[in-house]
């Protein structure tokens, strides 16, 4: 495609000074010529001519020697590549890159504004589900070899949407829980949807709410204990494990099979016989001296049938935290690399970017359209020859 040439003749201050006539293969540049206004002189008679410079139409930040909208873009390639890897892969956006370090601060600063920006999102959210999670990542800070990622997300059930509450580093859960509930993020009654996290459990239910264990870790926890115990065999352990996650997920089928219908007395009495099951189990176990094991399965066990019992009165729950686990791969594999050591600040902001764009891809989007102020800004695109005579460029 051809593109057009804009010819113009830019008319200086008159207290200016003039430059020298150039030669032809080197003309002068005039920096100090302070310019007022451009006339493009390959403009027809009965069009406009004459025009203020560029810089007076657009907003540039003169500070700085990447603009926002290149450091954003260099920004949102960091939340998938390293810094560096972000910087040898601009092509097509402009010749040279910011530096790793340029994009590891502008990341910084994104990173903590966007974390300003969240709670503005998710105010009034009122999700009746939460689905929290933590993991570990290695730390280069000097009072700490690990730190601790936690991110909240919040599901609304009958619009079977979820977004990112929360994503915190090093933070208290307690904390978290009351922050969102300051903003109204969460109903009184949300019931809480994740792995057998005391803290999680203590900071998220209350009177007004419950508890339900992701069905998924139960084989696998109840697996360790019976391990740790040292009582069965390898063969026996694995046949307790089979013959709970059986009936845990008989559970799970009979409540998506009855709750469409309503058909609300057949659940309650599969609740009953998985109760009664799994109570059973454990005092086996315990007969044969697995006390964790035992113990585990009386601990857990309300949680188990949580979200069938609100099934039973009409009511979605999750069963299972799998979302948020999905969520915590994003983490991995951003972070979690073997040489990958981070600061609390930079951890926290990367994921901020990361996560979000993850999770609530329309409120990242918002946030950079608030950010780079697009809704003020033309996109413009020209070709500009400049040609010298005496006093006239």
């Amino acid at each position: 495609m051809a593109r057009n040439t804009l010819t113009a003749m830019v008319i200086s201050d008159s207290n200016a000074p003039v430059p020298t006539p150039a030669q032809p293969s080197q003309p002068p540049v005039n920096t100090n010529s302070t310019f007022t206004y451009v006339e493009d002189t390959a403009a027809d008679h009965d069009e406009s001519s004459y025009f203020r410079p560029v810089e007076d139409v657009l907003s540039f930040d003169g500070q700085n020697r990447y603009q926002q909208d290149i450091a954003a873009k260099s920004v949102d390639l960091a939340t998938s590549l390293s810094y560096r890897d972000a910087a040898d892969h601009g092509d097509g956006i402009l010749s040279k890159m910011p530096s790793p370090t340029t994009i590891n601060r502008r990341a910084r600063e994104y990173g903590s504004k966007l974390k300003q920006f969240l709670p503005d999102c998710v105010a009034d959210t009122d999700a009746d589900a939460v689905i929290p999670d933590g993991t570990k990542v290695h730390s280069q800070d000097d009072d700490r070899t690990y730190h601790s990622v936690q991110a909240t997300l919040g599901e609304d059930t009958a619009e079977e949407s979820r977004s990112l509450l929360d994503l915190s580093v090093n933070a208290d859960w307690d904390q978290t829980a009351a922050d969102l509930d300051d903003i109204d993020a969460v109903t009184d009654d949300a019931t809480v949807v994740s792995d057998a996290d005391d803290g999680i459990v203590t900071a998220f239910t209350d009177e007004y709410s419950d508890h339900q264990l992701d069905l998924v870790h139960v084989g696998r926890t109840l697996d360790y204990n019976l391990w740790d115990d040292g009582v069965f065999s390898l063969d026996r352990r694995n046949e307790i494990v089979s013959e709970v996650i059986d009936e845990v997920f008989h559970l799970k089928n009979s409540v998506a099979k009855h709750r469409p219908n309503e058909e609300f007395a057949a659940i309650r009495e599969r609740i009953a016989r998985t109760t009664e099951r799994i109570e059973k189990t454990a005092w086996q176990l315990d007969q044969y001296g697995s006390e964790k094991a035992a113990g585990y399965l009386r601990r857990w066990l309300p949680s188990i049938v949580t979200f069938a019992e609100q099934a039973a009165e009409g009511f979605e729950v999750p069963w299972t935290s799998n979302p948020v686990e999905r969520l915590m791969g994003e983490v991995s594999k951003r972070c979690k690399n073997q040489w990958m050591r981070w600061t609390t600040e930079g951890l926290e902001a990367i994921l901020q970017l990361r996560l979000v764009k993850y999770a609530d891809p329309e409120y990242y989007q918002s946030f950079l359209d608030e950010l780079l102020q697009r809704s003020t800004k033309t996109a413009m695109s020209c070709d500009l020859s400049v040609e010298s005579t005496r006093g006239k460029l």
